[in-house]
């Protein structure tokens, strides 16, 4: 019996049981009052799951029939056509520079054979930051991966989605490099003006506030990552489409956190907060093993953001190992500080969101207002399969490339602390 048929039957029964007790003109017994509250329960149970079970199954066949939706004639995405968050290489595997690839190749490739599938567009920065909230929210993957919620007395766990430094910065659009100015520093000078008595008096003048400004260039860059597949995953569209679906949506997560973080704006490569003039500074002495001195300097780093006229925390980056040493603090009685090894709990710090990225050294944090920075798209995502590179036209090998154009802003650096051992 399907969920349908399940949640049908137990409905029919609860109405069975309430019109017995009117047709004999009585009050529902307790017994039957006891069934009905199990039967309704049981009935949101199997109407949840239907729901979860017709979201699986629209996304199932919005990729099946991506490849067609894509496949008009031209690369990339097709104008007007309804967009799937999760479909990057079915829109490769239906464009026409693959196609053709395939017309040309319908046995495969051979050893020494040149492959050369030009740049596809298959996406713009928007909808590949949708399909990270997609993911992550857990539409993609088998639903046995997520623990379902459990509630408790006065206790409720709810499941949340952790956090990463993507999920903070803004987001938005640019159509090429364009100069503007970042607020490094501002002093408030409001105050109450008395009314002039005489033409000379200086009390009654307007007082005016003081922006530090300095003068940055917002330029377009290309953020790439590349992997190696064999000739005969390359030939196989839908498993081709598969593999691209789950690598397209985090390969390029990793090359923007750390360009945003650490980009030096030297050698090509944009300039991230650590390296821009403004971002607020706090030293702290570290202890080897020991999270408090990096907890307490992280509150007294808010203290600082909260000076800065408008800004408010947001988030906290910091690293894995950190993270770690934060999670394994103990009381003098070896009670952990936090959740402990079997509960679960919010991911914070000082009340704010505690983001984890293996870019940041340990011992090292960021914290700040991070709607003080974005990252515009410019050009979106696109797909490219080459075997010019190394010898791999020898093995038998093609390396895939994904990239997105795009260039990152910091409006106001001064919304910005970076913290660290003293060195």
């Amino acid at each position: 019996m399907n969920l349908k048929a399940q949640r049908a039957a137990l409905i029919k029964a609860a109405q069975e049981t309430i019109s017995a007790a009117k047709a004999e003109d009585r009050d529902l017994t307790d017994a039957e009052i006891a069934d009905l509250e199990t039967k309704n329960a049981e009935i949101e149970d199997l109407t949840a799951k239907l729901e979860k079970a017709e979201k699986s199954a629209a996304l199932v066949q919005s990729l099946t029939g991506a490849g067609a939706a894509y496949a008009e004639g031209q690369d990339g995405v097709t104008a007007g056509a309804t967009a799937d968050l999760s479909s990057f290489g079915s829109r490769f595997t239906g464009s026409k520079a693959y196609t053709g690839f395939k017309a040309a190749n319908p046995t495969g490739v051979g050893q020494g054979s040149n492959v050369d599938i030009g740049k596809v567009s298959v996406g713009s920065g928007d909808e590949w930051f949708k399909s990270r909230a997609l993911r992550k929210a857990g539409v993609i993957g088998s639903p046995a991966a997520h623990v379902e919620a459990a509630r408790y007395p006065t206790v409720v766990l709810a499941e949340r989605t952790e956090l990463t430094l993507l999920d903070l910065i803004g987001r938005g659009t640019a159509n090429g490099a364009f100069e503007y100015l970042q607020i490094t520093s501002v002093t408030r000078n409001g105050a109450v003006v008395p009314e002039a008595t005489n033409d000379t008096e200086t009390a009654s003048l307007k007082p005016q506030s003081d922006f530090g400004t300095n003068l940055a260039d917002a330029k377009p860059y290309t953020y790439a990552d590349g992997y190696t597949v064999t000739n005969q995953l390359l030939a196989d569209a839908p498993a081709l489409a598969s593999y691209l679906n789950s690598e397209v949506s985090y390969t390029l997560d990793g090359v923007i956190e750390d360009k945003w973080l650490n980009g030096t704006g030297l050698n090509g490569e944009p300039r991230g907060l650590l390296n821009t003039t403004g971002v607020q500074s706090l030293e702290y002495t570290e202890a080897v093993g020991d999270a408090m001195p990096l907890v307490k300097a992280a509150r007294r780093g808010i203290t600082g953001i909260r000076k800065v006229p408008g800004a408010s925390v947001t988030g906290i980056v910091i690293s894995p190992e950190d993270e770690e040493l934060i999670d394994l603090m103990q009381d003098a009685n070896d009670r952990f500080y936090g959740q402990g090894p079997f509960s679960a709990g919010p991911g914070t710090l000082w009340g704010r969101p505690r983001v984890v990225s293996d870019r940041i050294e340990q011992g090292q944090f960021v914290l700040g207002d991070f709607r003080q920075s974005q990252f515009l798209d410019v050009e979106g995502l696109s797909i490219l399969a080459f075997n010019q590179h190394k010898d791999y036209a020898q093995r038998n090998l093609t390396y895939v490339r994904a990239e997105l154009r795009g260039e990152q802003v910091f409006w106001k650096p001064a919304a910005f602390l970076h913290g660290g051992p003293t060195v």
